[in-house]
């Protein structure tokens, strides 16, 4: 392809993107609009349908954050991955993945609380720390986990994104009419929204295959091997309690013990270890990527002050009386914004970020369709 054929390659795709960007910053003006013109309310006060608020996020549970083990109630992690150019010279950083994860967590004020859903939001957050990794490089400064443990979390990340487009393909085939094969569907899309290798995302699975296990070691049969037969026994006695319970880990471990296999020793470990709701277990499921990253994280920390823009539904798991709303990302209006900035610079931010995106997108589709329309002979 010769250099003029790049070039109006490159002109097309240019416009496009300046297109796209371009009703983009008509949807973030939209949104700008709808959060400005929505006063701010006390919790206590806040109907159903699109509200404001304002106030410090509690709860009781919380997840650890990839890089700086801060707990939290939601991390955010950038990562960019370093490419390098066709001609071995240079490179640049490109986008690689957008991990995010966490739990539910109340907003309080004098008024009250209101659970928080926070799937789907848009973070505004403050940075918490940037570090880059590679195989064989020394450990990151900034951060407290390892080389070694942040390259485990990059696939651990990629795997998390693979399993969110599994559950969104499992949104979309359903609900089927089959109610056995819909409540595999249900149990399914509640295992995939946690993270691969987490306590939820194993004790999960487990719960929905130890019927299928135990079946298959009852149809089996007593084993010529007394030790493969003191095995069988011993995982169908841990089948008999929840996954994760300690009757459930003994007999596991009673299990991988007459079994007798060194080999997988260490995936076993990570299993028992997330069973038991060891936070550092799940990067023991995943190998370590290979290749430069830069990663960059954002975390939404107990105590902190956040003003949130969002959907006011009904709870329905409410603890008491004063549990019965819920903020989430609406089906009819769908944003969704949690952030750390004030009213005021929270909206200057959405106002020029708007502004931004449509006149930056309306010049870089007038420049490439001009250069367009010159390799046409047309201008």
């Amino acid at each position: 392809m010769s250099h003029s054929d790049d070039l109006g390659a490159y002109a097309f795709l240019g416009f496009c993107v300046g297109l796209y960007t371009f009703y983009k910053g008509f949807r973030q003006f939209r949104n700008y609009l709808l959060i400005a013109d929505t006063p701010e309310i006390p919790i206590r006060s806040i109907p159903m349908g699109f509200v404001q608020i304002h106030g410090k996020a509690q709860g009781e549970k919380t997840v650890q954050s990839p890089l700086t083990h801060t707990p939290c109630f939601l991390y955010k992690v950038n990562i960019e991955r370093w490419k390098t150019e066709s001609d071995g010279h240079g490179g640049h950083w490109d986008h690689h993945r957008t991990d995010v994860d966490g739990v539910s967590f109340y907003l309080t004020d004098a008024s009250g609380k209101v659970l928080v859903d926070a799937r789907g939001a848009e973070l505004d957050l403050p940075q918490s720390a940037r570090c880059e990794i590679a195989s064989g490089a020394t450990r990151p400064t900034g951060v407290a986990a390892t080389q070694e443990d942040l390259l485990k979390y990059v696939s651990q990340a990629d795997a998390h994104w693979a399993g969110g487009l599994f559950e969104r393909g499992l949104k979309a085939v359903g609900p089927l009419q089959d109610s056995a094969k819909e409540q595999k569907r249900q149990s399914l899309m509640e295992v995939f929204q946690h993270t691969p290798g987490s306590t939820e995302f194993v004790s999960g699975m487990m719960t929905m295959m130890a019927p299928m296990i135990k079946s298959r070691l009852e149809s089996m049969g007593p084993q010529s091997d007394p030790r493969h037969e003191e095995a069988r026994q011993a995982v169908l006695q841990a089948l008999q309690h929840p996954p994760g319970s300690p009757e459930f880990l003994e007999g596991v471990r009673r299990a991988e013990q007459f079994a007798g296999q060194p080999d997988g020793a260490r995936q076993f470990e990570a299993f028992t270890r997330a069973l038991a709701g060891n936070a550092g277990a799940a990067s023991d499921f995943f190998s370590a990527a290979s290749g430069r990253y830069r990663l960059t994280e954002y975390c939404l920390v107990p105590g902190g002050t956040y003003d949130i823009s969002g959907t006011c539904v009904e709870n329905p798991h409410p603890v008491d009386v004063s549990d019965r709303n819920m903020i989430v990302k609406g089906a009819a209006e769908k944003e969704f914004l949690i952030s750390s900035k004030p009213e005021k610079e929270l909206e200057s931010s959405l106002r020029k970020r708007a502004a931004l995106m449509v006149f930056g997108g309306a010049a870089l589709s007038v420049i490439c369709m001009a250069i367009l329309l010159a390799k046409l002979g047309l201008l």
